[in-house]
Order: structure tokens, then C-alpha cells, then sequence
């Protein structure tokens, strides 16, 4: 009766080993059917939007037994769990594994957990726990494609300054830019505005444009024209550049016509005009005077010397040309004026006369003015109002007691150097 308690209080203990074997197997993660292990023993795939899979987490399955064993089948027991892996049956010898991957696709916002179950020729089964969160995920947002609102304007520069384009867009962003000369793409031309480099005036009439663009589609702005000016130009010249007027007798005067004309492209305004030189003098063009692409003004200068001695000078106009200030040089000399005058001598008249008048013309005949502001008594006068480089021409009359003028005598002529 001692013999048979003994070897039941064996066979129970025996029991219960086996029982924490197994139940230690199942904690460490090896639910095992004749050793067969699963790792790891749960897949966790945490929170995930609904409606679409989760990444592939792996597991493996090892044969920790000393025989072959034969995995017959595998399922999970929820459908929002699949498993990936080697077409089954496959058999795994001491040692080997299979590995198999499995994924979570929630159909609603809740939590799953599930279980992925092995089974074997041996009738054994091994499993891993699976769990999982599905979460809604807000609706995408509408996009709506670009829409022009503020067209690119056209641009009218200078040569050598730079002009700038612009454009802006209604809809979703974020936009895209891509900017076109003459439907040429500009590399790094990629914002909502354009400035162009320094312009030339071989570059007018170029046309600019931009395409807008977002996930929603693209638009073309309006195209904008580029007109570059050329630069103005502020140039004065003077016709002719220099005034020699020669030998003046001093107190007499001569006269140089000059021409000042605006050969730039933009106006010239005349700020100051100054002489220099003794008896040089200027007039035609006055300060703050405007003188139009293409227009002339005259300029007259006059040499008045009062020394007989040579002189040199010059007229400086000065303006807002490029080539300001512009001069004129002058020269010119004074000389002793020669006095000419004309001695007339004629014969006493036959009849009693009390004197005589003296006539001169400008031309062969007359008319003559009279020279004498009473008549002279004797036969002889001098006319000292002679012009160097004239011819004159002389007659005389006589007047009697009674004050009676004869006519005219025989006409003689005198031509002054």
C-alpha cells in the first residue's frame, strides 16, 4: 500500500513538471508542439489609419526537437491579420526555421488583437498574439489648381537698367514658378517675379511669361513685352570751331556768324555762356536756353579791337552735354585805322561870284549832296568823310550876289583804297 502511494505521489509529480514546462515554454514565447517555437510570441503593430496596410513585421518558426517536423497549415484568426510566408507543408529538420511575415490592415478605428496559429504532423499547434489599433485619418484636402490673378505687365526701361515681371496665383498651395523669354525657359528664373539683367536695346521687344504650377495642375500668365530705350545721348557741337577774324582797324568791327547744334538724342539746356579776349563779344544764344535733338541755334560773335595789337580769346558755352564745357577759339588784330580824304581844285568862273558849293553822289550823275554848309570863297576843298574801298563822284556849283546857284559842273569821280 506504501509501494503504491509512493509511485502515485511520483507519477503526480512527474505530472506537474511537465505541466510548468510547458506553461514556462508558452511564457517565453515557445508555444511548443514537440518543440516547436514561435518568435516572437506577439506582434504589436500599434496605431495605423483604417483602410490601409501596415509595414511586414517578421516572425520565425524553429524546430528545437531532435526529429523532422512537417508545418502543415498556419491562420490567423482575424481577417484584418494576414501571413506571408513558404508554401506550406514544409519540413523542418532539427535546428531549421521558416520565417513568415505577417500584416495589419484595420477595417474600422478599434483595437484587434488575434493570434496566428501553426499546426504540425505531430497534432501539436504554436501560436503568436497580434494586436493592433485602426485610427480614422481626416480627408484629404481639396486641391485647387492655380488661377491667374495678377497678370505680368509690360516694361519700358533705359539701356542698361533692368526691368521686373511679376505674377500672382489663386488656388493650393504651394506653387511652383518657371519664368519663359521668348517661350525659352530661364534657368533659376523660379519665383513669382523676374528681374532681368542689365538690358540693351538689342533685347526689346522680348516677351516674357511665367507658368504657374501645383499638384492640381498648371497655368500660363499673360505675356508681357520688354521695349529698352536707348540711352540718351548729350552731345554739342559748334560750326566753326574757331573764329580768326584778320586785321580790324581799331573802332571798327567785323562779325563771325557760328551755329551750335544738338547732335544727341535727348535736350541740351545751355547753362552759361562766357567771352574771354579784349574786344571780343558774343549774342544768339542765351542761358537756359533748349535746344532740341536735331535743332541749331546761331551764334554771332564780333571783334571790336581798341588797340592795334593781336589778340586771342575764345566763347565757352557750357550745358549739360556730355562734351561741356564747348569752345570756340578766337583771334584777331587791331590795327591803326588809314584816313583817306579827296583835295578838289577847279577853275573861278568867268562870271562875279561870291563862292562856291561843293556836291558829292555815290553815283556817275547824281543824286549828289552837298558838302559845303556855306559856298567857300576860294577854288579849291577837301572832302575828309571818304570810306576806304568806295568810289565817289564830285560836281560844284557857283552862286552870284544875288544868291542865284548855277548848275551843275563837269562831274569828276575819285576812288578811295
Amino acid at each position: 500500500m506504501r509501494v503504491s502511494n509512493y509511485l502515485c505521489y511520483k507519477a503526480d509529480t512527474i505530472l506537474a513538471r511537465v505541466i510548468l514546462l510547458v506553461l514556462l515554454l508558452a511564457i517565453s514565447g515557445f508555444v511548443h508542439a514537440g518543440q516547436m517555437g514561435v518568435s516572437p510570441s506577439s506582434l504589436n503593430f500599434g496605431s495605423h489609419a483604417v483602410g490601409t496596410p501596415t509595414a511586414p513585421m517578421t516572425l520565425q518558426l524553429t524546430n528545437y526537437s531532435h526529429n523532422q517536423i512537417t508545418v502543415t497549415g498556419v491562420s490567423v484568426s482575424l481577417s484584418e491579420f494576414t501571413f506571408s510566408g513558404p508554401a506550406l507543408p514544409i519540413t523542418l529538420g532539427p535546428g531549421q526555421s521558416m520565417t513568415g511575415s505577417v500584416q495589419f490592415g484595420p477595417a474600422a478605428a478599434q483595437t484587434y488583437t488575434g493570434r496566428l496559429m501553426f499546426t504540425f504532423n505531430t497534432g501539436w499547434k504554436a501560436s503568436a498574439y497580434l494586436s493592433g489599433t485602426g485610427v480614422l485619418t481626416p480627408a484629404p484636402a481639396l486641391v485647387v489648381p492655380p488661377s491667374i490673378t495678377s497678370q505680368p505687365v509690360s516694361r519700358t526701361v533705359t539701356a542698361g537698367q533692368s526691368a521686373t515681371f511679376s505674377v500672382a496665383a489663386t488656388g493650393t498651395a504651394p506653387f511652383s514658378y518657371q519664368w519663359y523669354e521668348n517661350a525659352a525657359i530661364i534657368t533659376g528664373a523660379t519665383s513669382s517675379s523676374y528681374t532681368t539683367p542689365a538690358t540693351t536695346t538689342s533685347g526689346s521687344a522680348a516677351v516674357y511669361d511665367a507658368v504657374v504650377s501645383n499638384s492640381a495642375g498648371s497655368v500660363t500668365s499673360a505675356s508681357a513685352t520688354l521695349t529698352v530705350n536707348a540711352a540718351p545721348t548729350y552731345s554739342l557741337s559748334v560750326n566753326p570751331p574757331s573764329m580768326a577774324f584778320g586785321s580790324i582797324a581799331v573802332g571798327a568791327n567785323s562779325t563771325i556768324q557760328s551755329t551750335l547744334t544738338n547732335t544727341g538724342n535727348a535736350n541740351v539746356t545751355i547753362s552759361n555762356v562766357t567771352i574771354s579776349g579784349a574786344g571780343f563779344g558774343a549774342s544768339g544764344v542765351s542761358t537756359g536756353q533748349i535746344l532740341a535733338p536735331g535743332q541749331t541755334a546761331p551764334l554771332s560773335v564780333t571783334f571790336t579791337p581798341s588797340t592795334n595789337t593781336g589778340v586771342t580769346g575764345s566763347v565757352t558755352i557750357t550745358s549739360n552735354a556730355t562734351n561741356s564745357p564747348t569752345a570756340i577759339s578766337l583771334s584777331g588784330s587791331g590795327v591803326q585805322p588809314v584816313t583817306h580824304d579827296v583835295a578838289l581844285f577847279w577853275s573861278s568862273s568867268t562870271s562875279q561870284v561870291i563862292g562856291y558849293n561843293v556836291y558829292r553822289g555815290s553815283a556817275s550823275g547824281g543824286p549828289y549832296n552837298k558838302l559845303t554848309s556855306t559856298p567857300v570863297t576860294t577854288t579849291s576843298n577837301t572832302d575828309n568823310s571818304v570810306q576806304a574801298g568806295s568810289t565817289y563822284f564830285y560836281t560844284v556849283t557857283s552862286i552870284d550876289s544875288s544868291n542865284m546857284e548855277s548848275g551843275f559842273s563837269n562831274e569828276v569821280s575819285a576812288v578811295i583804297p
